[in-house]
């Protein structure tokens, strides 16, 4: 599923580009996760996710992995402070924590050298993808708890 996750990342939202900022549907399947299996299988995902997206963009290797990983730990806190949430807390929660993994892209870009230029233009950015993100939620919801759920085996 990431597979596919990733394909449309760097096709077809790569060029549909709403405000001139293109969708992040890697991190949204990252959040949606950590907010519905924790801490530890966000991180997992996050870093595996961030791993091929490290293959397929010109980034230092390992910074997608780093960043992706982190959110997905991020996104997982959510179930410590919402054990039963509602539907629409849900929506809040990955629009946060969008939030919080484009603020960790940053940090990560500055600290290896990538030169980030703070300005207005970054609020606009973190709007997009966080809109983006809480439309897409729900039905990307419903793919992680169908890809990442355990199966029953029938004897």
């Amino acid at each position: 599923m990431l597979l596919f996750v990733l394909a449309l990342q760097t096709t077809l939202f790569k060029d549909l580009r709403p405000f001139g900022v293109a969708g992040q549907i890697i991190l949204l399947f990252v959040i949606c996760a950590g907010i519905q299996f924790g801490i530890s299988i966000g991180a997992i995902v996050g870093l595996v996710a961030g791993l091929m997206f490290d293959f397929v963009v010109s980034t230092p290797a390992g910074l997608g992995s780093i960043t992706l990983g982190v959110t997905g730990a991020t996104a997982g806190l959510y179930l410590y402070f919402f054990p039963n949430p509602i539907w629409w807390l849900r929506l809040v929660s990955v629009a946060f924590a969008s939030l919080i993994g484009e603020i960790y892209v940053l940090i990560a870009q500055a600290m290896v050298g990538l030169g980030v230029v703070i300005e207005l233009r970054l609020l606009t950015i973190i709007a997009v993808v966080a809109a983006i993100n809480v439309g897409l939620s729900p039905g990307f919801l419903i793919i992680t708890r169908w890809t990442l759920s355990e199966r029953k085996k029938d004897r």
